[in-house]
């Protein structure tokens, strides 16, 4: 599937594309950079199962915006979107499975 994504920090406003391609068998979730204000950006999700149960959760994001003023800017503040969106992801499994242990 195709997304978009709106980042917003004073009076910079930008919109980039990405495909995102789930692979069940793999249990792995990658997004490609389409179009918009980076050079580049990639992120995965992994699963993998626990032996006590329950499974782990792998996720890494690598980016770089193709202006130097917006990455000097924005470069920090897109670094804490990606962490807020992981702590997201967290909240909500444990709201759905309960806490990790």
């Amino acid at each position: 599937m195709e997304a978009d994504l709106v980042i917003s920090f004073k009076v910079f406003r930008e919109k980039f594309g990405s495909r995102v391609t789930l692979w069940p068998e793999k249990r792995r979730i990658d997004t490609e950079y389409i179009d918009g204000p980076f050079r580049y950006m990639q992120s995965t999700w992994e699963f993998a199962d626990r032996p006590e149960g329950g499974c782990t959760v792998e996720f890494s994001t690598d980016f770089e915006f193709r202006n130097r003023v917006l990455q000097g800017v924005i470069g920090v503040v897109f670094n804490e979107a990606m962490q807020r969106i992981v702590r997201a992801f967290e909240e909500r499994a444990a709201k759905i499975y309960g806490p990790q242990g």
